[in-house]
Formats: C-alpha cells, sequence, structure tokens
C-alpha cells in the first residue's frame, strides 16, 4: 500500500511540474498576445484578463503544493544555528507543522465555504461567463493538497532527513530516510 502511494505521489508530482510548465507558457504567451494587442493593434481584448488571472491562480496554488510536499518553503534557518539537540529540534518542526496545518486549514475552511456559496448563486466571470467556482476552486484544491502534505510532515518528523529536505546543517546526527 506505501508503494502505491508513493508511486501516486511521485505520478501526481510529474504531472503538476509539467502543468506548472505549460501554465507558465501559456501564462506568457497571453501577457505577450495582450500587450501586442493593446499598444500595437490599439485593441483591448477583455477576456485575457481573466484567462490570464484565472491561469495565475491556478498556477500559484499548484507551486504552493509542490513547494509544501519539498519542504522548499522560506525559512529563516534559526533552527539551525542554535546547538539544539535533535529532539528539540524535531518539536520545533513539529509545532511549525501545527501551525502550518492551522492556517492552511483555517483559510482553506473559508475558501470551500466561499466555493459552495458562490456555487449556490452560480456567480459567472464579467467577460468570459464562465463559472467564478473555476478561479475559487484552485484555491480549494491548493489548501486541499497543502493539508495532505503538512500532515504528513507532522507524522514524519524523527531525526531524519528525506529526498525533500537534505540540506541540514547538522549532517553528523542526520540520517537519510531510505537508508535505514
Amino acid at each position: 500500500m506505501f508503494k502505491c502511494l508513493c508511486r501516486i505521489d511521485s505520478g501526481f508530482t510529474h504531472f503538476s511540474r509539467l502543468l506548472l510548465i505549460c501554465l507558465c507558457l501559456f501564462l506568457t504567451g497571453l501577457m505577450a498576445t495582450a500587450v501586442f494587442l493593446r499598444y500595437v493593434l490599439d485593441q483591448a481584448f477583455p477576456a485575457i484578463e481573466e484567462i490570464s488571472i484565472l491561469t495565475g491562480l491556478w498556477l500559484y496554488f499548484i507551486a504552493m503544493v509542490l513547494v509544501t510536499r519539498e519542504r522548499s518553503h522560506l525559512t529563516g534557518g534559526i533552527i539551525e544555528l542554535l546547538n539544539l539537540s535533535p529532539k528539540q529540534r524535531m518539536l520545533i518542526r513539529a509545532f511549525n507543522d501545527l501551525v502550518g496545518l492551522a492556517v492552511i486549514g483555517f483559510f482553506g475552511f473559508y475558501a470551500a465555504k466561499y466555493l459552495l456559496f458562490i456555487m449556490k448563486i452560480n456567480r459567472a466571470s464579467t467577460n468570459l461567463g464562465w463559472p467564478t467556482a473555476l478561479w475559487v476552486s484552485a484555491a480549494v484544491a491548493g489548501f486541499a493538497l497543502m493539508a495532505i502534505y503538512k500532515l504528513r510532515d507532522l507524522f514524519s518528523h524523527s531525526n531524519t532527513y528525506s529526498q525533500y529536505d537534505n540540506k541540514s546543517l547538522h549532517a553528523s546526527d542526520a540520517v537519510l530516510k531510505e537508508s535505514r
């Protein structure tokens, strides 16, 4: 079962990275097209604005999920500067993950509540007439997947590092999980 979950996770990661590349290229093309239309042809196409916001939101939340999965958030690194025991370091990381999970849960709850509200009133975008739920569902999906990865992190805080955070300054007391 664990190997199956690891394969699903790996496949999801590859798909997400490919999707990020495609969304970045698509957003770049949209912006180039908008600039060309506006400043060269003196024409405005308001639908490009809506599509670029939709693309940017999905890009942002998919990137947030990948950053959470790989534990590559920006951190101050103060915990690494202190001469703490491995257990103290583990407890601080667990507390950080618990706070992160609470924040993700808070914002995820209100994003889901807002999604249900706009689905109930059947709100549509101004220029394209697409359901606004497409925009808000990026946040709901992103927060849900981030919560799953934060839960994984919360229960995997032994004095080890994994393939996701192999940047420990305390290499003498940290052991790669896969080598056990």
